[in-house]
């Protein structure tokens, strides 16, 4: 325990706040993202450090020490068992006490206690970390709780498959019961500690709209009040989704920026200009991707006489990737990329990553695809290139859950001639919605010519649209001629056209509109 202290000790001392902000799983938590809680002390609970980045992170389970391991392990320090293997410098390491079926009449107990370890209720572990820190700060602080909504919607990846729903949320009314008795208990007792649930419910100190114009109002001495991230980019775009009906604009960078720094940051600013949406590019291990084989076949290009020299120069770099990163913050466009290989999903886990493509290119390694489906939390985007039906049930029985699930229609051939679009697949993936795929989102994934197969798209119902962009031509790059130019503003020219389309396109409603008016009054009375 003194070594517990002396470890806690040096964090409070160096962080020195008075606010401390618990974070959660709830959907909640996810309207902070974009915020900035640089007033806050940051508790993690379990992996809701994928949610918001925190200080510290409370957990002992195997299955979360995954999906954190995943994350980079991103939180300054973890208080976890010693049989969870986290770098020695961030762990705090602490033992863990499986919580007794009578052990809720104990809950006071384990809080008075004089010894630290956690427990299956990580949320009491968490409050008595913060009266822990209360006693070394001496000040009076303030613990606020979001991501505590106690209702679950749908199941998530880490829920026992024994488990439904019901079960579920029976647990949480459980744990609802118990956080609900420690609030009144330090309401009755305690001064220096302060207990404020962030929520709707009864014992609520305030809704999460109030906990956002307070976070705005300690934050008045910054002009812009909320951070930037990629998160939040996607976030507010896939809210459009849903409250618009807009249709998202992909570019499609593939390997155009060859490699080139300024011919990256120009076509992220072009695209974002032309009115692209997103930006996508494209992640493999190009030593690991082709055959020694593949590797030494000719091929001519800057880089050298072989594929392998065309391949690795094309391919972005740790710097590029930053470079990629930063400027996509600075003009506010969100990015994401196609991973064609287990080492460069691993490699995406670096960034900000919520959302990833699974490429036609890679639709028959399905251990990968679903190596990564059950890795990765965040929403997918999958085409269908080169696949049938067995295809699209293979893809609805694995990759939905409670993600979303861009599903694009495609065909993979470059270019597309007219009747193999089968634009008539993207109605048929919209389709599927009605029929209990509420996460499902249709698309379409262009290689043919022009704007027309992507109007036909958006009036079938695609909230997608992805489509190639190059700065020029350069014949030795693949597939270059299915591509948009960003000059001379001919793919300013292909948005507009999908903007028409989902402007001609309106509601499914039908409704008299205020244009409409008869041409003629006809002098007739009808009896």
């Amino acid at each position: 325990m003194e070594n517990f202290l002396s470890q806690i000790r040096n964090i409070v001392l160096k962080s020195h706040k008075n606010k401390l902000l618990i974070v959660g799983k709830g959907e909640s938590s996810r309207e902070l993202v974009d915020y900035d809680l640089k007033d806050f002390f940051v508790i993690n609970i379990n992996d809701s450090e994928r949610i918001i980045q925190g200080d510290i992170s409370l957990f002992y389970k195997i299955d979360f020490f995954e999906s954190i391991k995943s994350n980079n392990f991103s939180s300054e320090k973890y208080i976890a068992p010693s049989y969870l293997k986290i770098p020695d410098q961030k762990h705090i390491e602490v033992s863990y006490e499986a919580w007794r079926q009578d052990s809720h009449e104990h809950i006071l107990d384990y809080l008075r206690s004089e010894t630290y370890y956690l427990t299956d209720y990580v949320i009491l572990s968490a409050i008595k970390f913060s009266l822990e820190y209360q006693k070394i700060l001496k000040e009076n602080i303030e613990v606020f709780f979001v991501g505590f909504d106690f209702y679950a919607s749908t199941l998530s990846p880490e829920d026992n498959v024994m488990h439904d729903l019901k079960y579920k949320n029976a647990f949480l009314k459980t744990q609802e019961s118990q956080f609900k008795e420690v609030i009144e208990y330090f309401n009755m007792y305690y001064k220096t500690v302060k207990l404020k649930h962030v929520g709707e419910k009864e014992f609520s100190e305030i809704s999460i709209q109030g906990f956002k114009k307070f976070l705005d109002d300690i934050n008045y001495d910054y002009p812009v009040r909320r951070r930037v991230t990629n998160s939040s980019l996607y976030k507010k775009l896939t809210k459009q989704v849903e409250r618009d009906n807009k249709v998202i604009v992909v570019a499609e960078f593939t390997n155009n920026h060859i490699g080139d720094p300024k011919r990256l940051v120009k076509m992220i600013q072009i695209a974002k200009e032309s009115g692209a949406d997103m930006i996508k590019v494209q992640k493999r291990d190009v030593r690991t991707f082709y055959t020694a084989e593949e590797l030494s076949r000719p091929y001519k290009s800057p880089f050298g006489k072989t594929l392998g020299d065309y391949r690795l120069g094309v391919e972005l770099n740790d710097d590029l990737f930053s470079l990629l990163e930063a400027e996509c913050i600075k003009y506010e466009i969100p990015w994401f990329a196609s991973i064609l290989d287990w080492n460069s999903y691993e490699y995406m886990t670096k960034f900000d990553t919520v959302l990833l493509k699974l490429p036609s290119t890679i639709s028959n390694h399905k251990n990968y695809l679903l190596k990564v489906g059950e890795s990765f939390v965040g929403d997918l985007v999958i085409s269908t290139g080169f696949t049938d039906k067995s295809y699209e049930n293979f893809v609805l029985d694995n990759f939905i859950s409670d993600r979303k699930l861009f599903l694009l229609q495609c065909t993979s051939s470059y270019p597309t001639p007219p009747e193999a679009c089968q634009v008539a697949v993207v109605r048929h993936y919209e389709e599927l919605r009605g029929l209990g795929y509420k996460n499902l989102y249709s698309g379409y994934s262009s290689h043919d010519v022009g704007s027309l197969g992507c109007m036909l798209a958006v009036a079938a119902g695609a909230k997608m649209i992805e489509k190639h962009v190059k700065l020029g031509d350069l014949d030795w790059v693949h597939f270059d001629g299915v591509a948009v130019d960003l000059y001379k503003n001919e793919f300013k020219s292909f948005v507009q056209d999908v903007r028409k389309a989902e402007i001609m396109c309106g509601s499914k409603s039908k409704n008299i509109h205020g244009v409409e008016h008869h041409k003629y009054t006809p002098n007739v009375t009808h009896n």
